[in-house]
């Protein structure tokens, strides 16, 4: 018998839009439907990078936000370990804070990896929209990110 790897099993059921696999957002959690009440961003995407090597002196960091009328993506460079996949969420902190979270799942491995994660929002709802002037990771201020306009 061959032995195979994975970190999802598919059932077919009527929840099959609730499947959470691989690198992704996690779909309509609270913290987002606040986020978009508020700010009129949508969270539409969270895609990963492949493990980049060890982590020596890699901070978690915000590299870049990019913005147009329509769309705002966020790149991110984080550390885990280096065989997890990555749920992401978005939620409001303060009046004026963009919260990038995300979780690692799946296998454990004996060592620890930097990934690129890349969030990408919709710019919905422009009635409520607020200017938001920072954004970080995981509740962690030392990530603090001051957003251009």
């Amino acid at each position: 018998m061959e032995l195979k790897k994975t970190d999802t099993i598919l059932i077919n059921s009527s929840m099959d839009g609730q499947i959470l696999y691989g690198t992704m957002a996690i779909p309509e959690t609270g913290f987002q439907i606040a986020l978009w009440s508020y700010s009129g961003l949508r969270l539409q995407s969270v895609v990963g990078s492949d493990c980049s090597g060890e982590h020596e002196g890699i901070i978690e960091r915000i590299e870049s936000v990019t913005k147009n009328d329509s769309m705002w993506i966020i790149s991110t460079q984080i550390t885990s370990n280096c065989c997890h996949k990555f749920l992401g969420d978005a939620s409001l902190e303060s009046d004026s804070i963009i919260n990038l979270k995300f979780i690692g799942y799946g296998g454990n491995c004996a060592c620890t990896c930097c990934f690129g994660l890349t969030y990408t929002f919709s710019k919905e709802n422009e009635d409520y929209f607020q200017g938001y002037k920072w954004v970080m990771i995981n509740d962690d201020r030392r990530t603090l990110y001051k957003i251009q306009d």
